[in-house]
């Protein structure tokens, strides 16, 4: 019993550390919108260069976390994070003092390749020290707090860079990071005693490659990276990149105020990820919160897309309705890890999120495309411009929607024991004993 306990009470520990350190990884995506237009300014960039340049980031972070989520499984999440987090340090220094593009773009990538796998890695890292009941209500907690990140993002960002600049808040953030990877090294431990994980056979490289593939194959798992590439990113989208400039454009908002609107974006974010955490075992279903979660999604950007003129406070209320809509990508990180077996836990959670940075990736660079068509000579992006990019998330949401529609649904009651061991039934008979 007390031996229990103090897992218990280390596994908190581990959770309280994996959630700061995520902080870190969403204050980076987060972090272009409410300086974008300071960029645009002191470096002189076009709504593509900034579109690419916040890319950049989601690309090199979904090319890295392939080799980051074979290290899992080869030596653990702990040393892999801790390390891939230094080149974050460099990547924010490297973003300090950057005087063009090229500079600011060669931080991004670092930044990308510096917190590849921190998510990943952490939902490994939680798969072996919780039940697997509990999955969603953990990654919730996890996601949760780290949504702060993109609090900082906001009217804190904002107020940062009116006070020391941009520049000096981008080295200041260097710091944290290094402290972070420090504590992740001291803390977080890759799998109770006694856990599977410290029994298994270290895998030759083929073995690791084969393993790779069999993640790939694993059944249904196309219908959970159609959604998952576009759920978070329909948002980060908006709040990583063009609420910013949307807010500036089209309603004239300053700096503070553009980041007060973000703020309460980020925060209704953060309570939708603590809210859908616990709702699979309250209606013990995935699919249904998921499919009704990301139904609202595209309800809130098609009134974005569709209404002609609105006022900020009504801004306000559906870019927060999307952020709290949002959160049902928790469920959709649970659903996946009921598919998977211990043994490919992280190739199989970085193939998903390979999935889901690539698509924020593509989802900013096509928006970017859209937003600078629409760019005027004066450097302001006529506000049809931005009903089209609205319009155009609301349309690939829907598509990925759809085609999730055709999975079979996973329920937490039909999960036991450590939340990295597999489902023990995937389906119940009519006498309500597993099959």
């Amino acid at each position: 019993m007390a031996e229990t306990r103090r897992l218990r009470v280390q596994g908190s520990f581990i959770l309280a550390t994996l959630s700061a350190v995520y902080i870190i990884a969403q204050f980076y995506r987060s972090s272009v919108a409410v300086i974008a237009p300071d960029l645009a300014h002191d470096i002189g960039l076009s709504a593509q260069a900034l579109g690419g340049m916040t890319a950049a980031f989601f690309l090199a972070y979904a090319v890295a976390v392939v080799p980051a989520g074979v290290m899992f499984d080869r030596i653990g999440p702990r040393r892999t994070i801790s390390s891939l987090m230094l080149v974050g340090v460099v990547g924010s220094l490297a973003f300090a003092a950057a005087d063009g593009y090229t500079g600011l773009t060669a931080g991004r990538i670092l930044m990308g390749v510096g917190t590849a796998g921190i998510l990943s890695g952490s939902l490994v890292v939680c798969a072996r020290w919780f039940p697997g009941a509990r999955y969603a209500t953990v990654v919730g907690l996890l996601i949760g707090v780290g949504a702060t990140g993109n609090l900082l993002a906001t009217t804190p960002l904002a107020l940062a860079s009116e006070w020391i600049g941009w520049r000096w808040t981008f080295v200041g953030v260097a710091g944290a990071t290094l402290a972070l990877a420090a504590a992740h090294f001291l803390i977080v431990r890759d799998a109770p005693p006694g856990h599977p994980y410290h029994e298994r056979e270290p895998e030759s490289w083929h073995q690791v490659l084969a393993g790779l593939l069999e993640a790939w194959r694993t059944p249904e798992l196309a219908y959970i990276i159609a959604l998952h590439t576009v759920s978070y990113g329909s948002l980060l989208t908006i709040l990583g990149l063009w609420g910013g400039p949307y807010l500036f454009d089209v309603h004239g908002l300053a700096s503070l105020e553009r980041g007060n609107v973000l703020l309460a974006t980020t925060i209704a974010a953060i309570g939708g990820s603590f809210g859908y955490g616990p709702l699979d075992r309250l209606f013990d279903t995935r699919k249904g919160v998921i499919v009704a979660g990301a139904t609202v999604t595209v309800a809130v950007l098609a009134v974005l897309a569709l209404a002609p003129a609105l006022a900020v406070w009504q801004v306000t209320l559906l870019f927060a309705a999307l952020g709290g809509a949002t959160g049902y990508a928790v469920v959709i990180l649970a659903h996946a890890r009921a598919i998977f077996p211990d043994r490919l836990a992280g190739r199989g959670l970085t193939t998903l999120t390979v999935g889901n940075f690539s698509g924020i990736a593509v989802l900013q660079y096509a928006s970017g495309l859209i937003i600078g068509a629409t760019t005027g000579e004066d450097g302001l992006v006529d506000p049809l411009g931005y009903r089209l990019m609205f319009g155009f998330l609301a349309v690939i949401v829907a598509l990925a929607l759809a085609c999730f529609t055709r999975i079979t649904d996973t329920k937490p009651s039909q999960q036991l024991g450590w939340a990295g061991d597999p489902p023990r039934a995937r389906t119940r008979s009519a006498t309500g004993q597993s099959d």
